[in-house]
């Protein structure tokens, strides 16, 4: 049930992410409800200030919190792996086992494919978030050899492909792709055996099988066969990316971590620390970030606005950063969006 109140907390982290977050924080107060923001640094800039990535308060906002809106961490002079010790808690402590990324081709954003008359690009990429490559069991034998072991569980796998369908379900979709390498690898045989016990619960819901290989060709030759995929974490990780070359880049591309009882959002892209400061990092990741915050708050008729408003915006083409091919400020795209949300939501 939807409550009046939220208590969100936003961790800018590192780069552009400070900047994307205000302008997400800008959209969201638009919006009409009420939110208390509680504001934390966490990441190499946190680790170079006190020596800790994820300070204590940190952690205690996000317990208290609803939600967490999240930016970006990494940072040039912290080692790789401290400031990246937030997401450690966000994605395995909390257990976040579901990366949702939405991939949408927005109105005048250029696209490399020639698409059909009246068509475009939207494809869910749900991908696992807890196991696959993200189980940290690798080394270096000498200087010659590498390994990395790849985990991939029936439980994880049954839950994952669970909310896949329930995402079709509940959002009107058709068709749910497993995307594996079955005919290889055990772990993906096991993947797919579970996507078929799975799909038998949601006879309405049309099933699908690619190679990831096949996947990866058909996303860019026979994109209109796609609907969801559901499928592995590094698998996930390299489709999502191509499709992030087919919508206007990574700054176009929000995502949701879910676990049962916890979710964090954050966009897709990085610290992108070669523009950081400029005032011309996209914004709009982060902002459609906060809507699918918003849906997962149930609060849906204000993620629609959220949703419509970044449409209008981009539909009438004076307001985009550069990367989409503009000249406006990170600032300036949020305010349009937000002024948008406003009258939108007072309809």
């Amino acid at each position: 049930m939807a409550k009046s109140y939220y208590k969100i907390c936003v961790l800018p982290g590192d780069g552009i992410g400070p900047e994307v977050t205000a302008e997400a924080i800008k959209v969201l107060r638009a919006t009409g409800l009420e939110f208390e923001f509680l504001i934390r640094e966490v990441g190499g800039s946190s680790y170079l200030k006190n020596g800790d990535s994820f300070p204590k308060e940190a952690r205690e906002a996000c317990e208290m919190a609803d939600a967490v809106l999240f930016g970006a961490v990494g940072h040039d002079y912290a080692p790789y792996d401290i400031p990246r010790r937030v997401l450690d808690y966000l994605r395995r402590e909390k257990d976040t086992y579901v990366n949702l990324r939405p991939m949408k081709l927005y109105p005048k954003i250029e696209c490399p494919l020639k698409l059909p008359e009246g068509r475009g690009i939207d494809v869910v990429v749900v991908r696992e978030n807890t196991e696959g490559e993200s189980v940290k069991q690798s080394g270096v034998v000498g200087d010659r050899v590498g390994s990395d072991m790849r985990i991939i569980t029936r439980f994880g796998s049954q839950r994952l492909i669970r909310f896949a369908f329930e995402y079709a379900r509940s959002h009107r979709r058709r068709k749910v792709t497993c995307v594996d390498m079955s005919q290889l690898l055990s772990g993906d045989k096991l993947f797919r055996e579970v996507f078929d016990e799975v799909a038998e619960w949601y006879p309405d819901i049309e099933k699908d099988y690619r190679a990831v290989d096949v996947a990866a060709m058909h996303l860019v030759s026979n994109i209109e066969s796609f609907d969801i995929i559901v499928t592995s974490n590094l698998y996930g990780d390299v489709l999502s990316g191509i499709l992030c070359g087919l919508i206007g880049g990574v700054g176009m591309a929000p995502s949701a971590c879910i676990g049962d009882r916890f979710a964090y959002f954050e966009p897709v892209h990085g610290t992108a620390w070669d523009i950081a400061g400029k005032g011309i990092a996209n914004p709009i990741a982060e902002i459609l970030s906060a809507k699918l915050m918003l849906e997962w708050l149930r609060e849906e008729e204000a993620a629609e606005n959220i949703e419509q408003a970044v449409t209008m915006i981009l539909e009438e083409g004076k307001v985009r950063t550069p990367d989409i091919g503009g000249t406006s400020t990170t600032s300036e795209v949020g305010d349009a969006i937000a002024r948008k949300v406003e009258e939108l939501s007072k309809r």
